[in-house]
């Protein structure tokens, strides 16, 4: 089946997007001093995005230098941004990166942040955050979709991003958080049960609050990169790829819990007009349960690739080489991550254009060093 656009509501242009993209080519094409290599890195992303391969396919992988001292999300810093900034500079330091991983630093508020910056009330942990639901079975309460001048969240997002910027430029990358897309929105601010009934018994309800989600996300989208950009660092996402234009990531954690029918009548549309307004997306597909809407997803042409990751309680990526394969037959590129010891088993199964793995596993420097090299000599090119 070929790749075929499908109807969503009506977009909303970024008129930045052609000058974003001169300023991310720019960045692209110098070195930064905690990554000399970072402008071949660029070119091998862009071939990746392409559907190609320059030498060999995308290899992210990172170990902790000092084990003794705990990387974490530092979400519990938040509210003391000197000390948070402190804690990521020291974070970015002491991490060991191998292949494509790029430094950065990460403005980091756990999944979702568009739902704080609705309304929705946020706790964090050192590495860990969650949003406390409150809409009510008739929706009385709802807020009203929009990001309001004096919410917290959305300054502390502004200024984080501003902080880090400011001293990431020419050195390393300034990494967004998880805006999360609208169903994952919904799900948060009304939680697992009530919104899969909703889904059912009052499915106007939920397209209505998607439409309304829209522009606030587009807002958020759009200020970071004109902070980000605008002092002149180079901005990723949260997978840590680069893109020389605008990108995004766009999700739908909730559709593990709905049929392919309620999730491409209320959430596909929104998800291809999110892709469609920036251009460049690689959908996060997060698990067994929501692999079984892949046939939809392939079908929204604006998305150029597929990121998967295998789940809790199922870590192999293995399993799922023909649905891997399936993404490269048409003409998607494709990111997994995937324990260690799979890494040249699934080189092995797939073709290298198109394909980017991201290590997920407990291994020291050498460790994954050595790891590296054999996966460079798998496609008979220098680790160095």
């Amino acid at each position: 089946m070929e790749a075929v656009s499908i109807s969503y509501p009506p977009i909303i242009p970024i008129e930045e997007l052609s000058d974003w993209t001169r300023t991310l080519q720019r960045i692209a094409a110098e070195p930064l001093a905690f990554c000399p290599d970072f402008p071949t890195i660029a070119r091998r992303f862009e071939a990746w995005w392409a559907h190609e391969c320059l030498d060999r396919p995308i290899f992210i992988g990172t170990a902790n230098t000092d084990p003794s001292r705990p990387i974490t999300r530092r979400l519990e810093l938040l509210r003391d941004p000197d000390a948070w900034f402190e804690a990521k500079y020291a974070d970015l330091q002491q991490l060991h990166r191998v292949g494509d991983a790029l430094p950065h630093i990460r403005a980091d508020f756990g999944p979702v942040l568009l739902g704080g910056m609705l309304g929705g009330r946020l706790e964090f942990g050192a590495d860990t955050g969650w949003t406390h639901a409150f809409i009510k079975d008739d929706w009385s309460n709802a807020p009203d979709w929009t990001i309001h001048e004096d919410n917290p969240w959305w300054n502390l997002l502004r200024h984080l991003l501003q902080r880090v910027a400011e001293d990431a430029r020419g050195r390393y990358l300034v990494c967004t958080p998880d805006l999360g897309g609208s169903g994952d929105v919904l799900l948060n601010l009304r939680g697992a049960t009530q919104l899969c009934m909703d889904v059912i018994e009052q499915p106007e309800r939920v397209r209505a609050a998607v439409d309304a989600i829209y522009p606030a996300w587009r807002q958020a989208f759009t200020e970071m990169y004109r902070i980000v950009l605008g002092r002149g660092a180079g901005l990723i996402h949260w997978l840590g790829l680069w893109s020389n234009r605008p990108y995004m990531i766009p999700a739908c954690d909730f559709n593990f819990m709905i049929g392919p029918r309620e999730f491409e009548r209320l959430f596909l549309p929104d998800i291809a007009r999110q892709a469609a307004t920036v251009g460049r997306a690689v959908f996060h597909l997060d698990g067994p349960g929501a692999a079984t809407h892949i046939d939809a997803l392939l079908s929204v042409s604006e998305i150029q690739a597929i990121q998967f990751t295998p789940g809790a309680g199922t870590p192999s990526a293995l399993a799922w080489v023909d649905m891997f394969r399936k993404i490269q037959q048409r003409g998607r590129s494709v990111l997994i991550i995937c324990p260690p010891e799979e890494v040249l088993p699934l080189c092995e199964a797939l073709r290298p254009e198109g394909l980017a793995l991201i290590i997920d596993g407990d291994l020291t420097p050498e460790e994954l060093d050595e790891l590296f090299e054999r996966f460079c000599r798998r496609y008979g090119v220098s680790s160095t």
